[in-house]
């Protein structure tokens, strides 16, 4: 297999790692509730609570490390995702639940915006919207089969073991990732509000709403 295939398929199992980690608590929010002898609501806000801070921390975090070698954020938030996720599998308490989700949702979204620029480097031309296309694929086939894995999983031993698979699959991954990710990437300048005008393009808004509303769907 050659190198780039490689490189295609680490990063569309990072964005499967992140889906995972992101929707897996929705089938096995029951169990949480359970184990913690809490209620459904109180646990739900774990869903609301991620989709807060990944959207507030996906374009701070992204522009805060934009002067800094990508190779090296992408592999240190991988590790904090890491430990973020891992906290999750043997959290004490409902408490440091959150915590560990607070973790996760705050490095995931920084994640993927990472992968897809490291996409635009080693992808041809031809080949880039299909590379794109098939790392937020990723995404989907987590919905469609890492979740009700995890809640199989969840059902046969315990909803921590779910994640504590995630934790051994993120371990891999990162091997993967620090032996096929390119080391040396040009770096620019960001700011918000750079970011802010790219919604002046009308093409990234309709595929904002697009995604929103899959989400939503979801």
């Amino acid at each position: 297999m050659s190198k780039f295939r490689l490189q295609s398929v680490a990063f569309v199992l990072t964005a499967f790692l992140l889906g995972c980690n992101e929707f897996m608590v929705v089938g096995v929010i029951s169990d949480i509730a359970k184990s913690y002898q809490a209620s459904l609501s109180t646990v739900g806000f774990l869903v609301t609570s991620f989709a807060i801070i990944y959207a507030i921390c996906t374009p701070l975090i992204t522009t805060l490390t934009g002067k800094f070698d990508r190779f090296k954020v992408l592999m240190v938030l991988m590790v904090i995702f890491l430990i973020g996720n891992t906290l999750t599998a043997v959290a004490p308490n409902l408490f440091w639940l959150f915590v560990s989700r607070i973790v996760t949702a705050a490095v995931a979204g920084t994640i993927i915006s990472l992968i897809l620029v490291f996409v635009s480097m080693i992808a041809p031309i031809e080949k880039r919207a299909m590379l794109v296309a098939s790392t937020f694929a990723g995404f989907s086939i987590a919905t469609i089969v890492g979740v009700p894995v995890g809640t199989a999983i969840s059902n046969a031993f315990s909803w921590r073991d779910s994640f504590a698979l995630i934790s051994v699959l993120t371990v891999i991954i990162c091997g993967f990732l620090y032996w096929l990710v390119p080391r040396n990437s040009r770096q620019e300048n960001a700011s918000l509000g750079n970011q802010v005008q790219l919604f002046r393009d009308r093409r990234i808004v309709l595929g904002v709403i697009v995604m929103v509303t899959l989400m939503s769907a979801e």
